[in-house]
C-alpha cells in the first residue's frame, strides 16, 4: 500500500470531499443540541483557512524570488502542522462517534499526507497520533521488501522530525505512547522488509529509547523466528539482541 503524498493538492482536494461527508452525517445524526465539543462544520471552515495559509506559505518559499508576503511572515509550519493534525484527530473522535468506521483509514491518509509536508518545510511534529496509527495501518497492507523499505525511511524521517516535546507526552501508559508505537512498527517494518542493516538502526533506537521493553520486543521476535522461515542474517539479528537484552536482565 503506497504513503498517501505530501502534496498540498492532493490533501486539499481529498481534505474538502471527506470532511463534507463527516459534516452530512453530522448533520443528518441531529445531535448538535446535545454535543459539547467543537461541531465539525466550525473544523471544517478552520481547515480551510489553514489550507490557505500553508498554500501561501508553500509559495513564499518558492526559489524565485516574488517579495515579501505579509500573510506568510511569522508564520511557523510546526505550529500550523500541530493545529491541523489537532483538527483532523477531533474529526477522527466526531467520525467514530458517528459510526463512519470508514472515514478513520482517510483522516489517517490526510494526517500522514500533512505531517510529510511540514517536515518538507523543515518544520516539527509534536501531535502524531494520527500520523503513527496511518503509518501502521499502511505497514500491515505492505508486503514487497522495496516498499517496506521506503516505509522504513518514511517512519524514520518522521521519528527524526519528532519535537522533543513529544518524548515528554504522558498521554497513555509507558511504552504505549505514540512516538514509542512509532519505534516499534518501525522495528517491525524493518524486519519484515528482511534487511539485517535496516534492523540493526532500528533495533539501537528501540534499545536506546526503550530500555524497559526492548527484552519483551526481542522476545517476541524470537518467537517470530521460531514460526517463521527468515533467512539466516535476519535470525542472527533478532537472536543476538534477545541474548543481549533478555528479560531476566530488566528482573533483576
Amino acid at each position: 500500500m503506497e504513503l498517501p503524498p505530501n502534496d498540498l493538492g492532493w490533501f486539499a482536494e481529498n481534505l474538502a470531499e471527506w470532511v463534507q461527508e463527516i459534516v452530512d452525517a453530522w448533520a443528518d445524526a441531529g445531535i448538535t443540541a446535545t454535543y459539547s465539543g467543537v461541531p465539525p462544520e466550525t473544523i471544517q471552515q478552520s481547515l480551510e483557512q489553514l489550507v490557505d495559509v500553508l498554500r501561501a506559505t508553500e509559495w513564499s518559499k518558492d526559489p524565485v524570488p516574488q517579495g515579501p508576503d505579509p500573510a506568510t511572515e511569522g508564520v511557523d509550519v510546526s505550529e500550523l502542522g500541530g493545529y491541523g493534525l489537532n483538527m483532523l484527530t477531533e474529526l477522527s473522535q466526531i467520525s467514530a462517534d458517528l459510526g463512519l468506521g470508514n472515514m478513520t483509514e482517510r483522516l489517517e491518509q490526510l494526517a500522514v499526507s500533512l505531517a510529510f509536508w511540514v517536515i518538507g518545510q523543515e518544520g516539527e511534529l509534536s501531535t502524531i497520533e494520527l500520523v503513527v496509527n496511518g503509518l501502521a495501518r499502511t505497514a500491515n497492507k505492505t508486503h514487497d521488501a522495496q516498499e517496506l523499505e521506503r516505509l522504513f525511511i518514511a517512519m524514520s524521517d518522521l521519528l527524526y522530525a519528532l519535537s522533543p516535546s513529544v518524548l515528554q507526552q504522558k498521554s497513555a501508559p509507558l511504552g504505549q505512547q505514540p512516538w514509542q508505537l512509532l519505534l516499534l512498527n518501525r522495528a517491525i517494518v524493518a524486519t519484515r522488509s528482511l534487511s539485517p542493516q535496516l534492523m540493526e538502526n532500528a533495533f539501537s533506537d528501540v534499545v536506546e529509547h526503550m530500555p524497559d521493553q526492548a527484552p519483551d520486543f526481542f522476545r517476541e521476535g524470537m518467537e517470530q523466528v521460531k514460526l517463521r522461515e527468515y533467512p539466516a542474517k535476519v535470525s542472527e539479528v533478532i537472536e543476538r539482541y534477545y541474548r543481549e537484552w533478555p528479560v531476566e536482565k530488566i528482573l533483576h
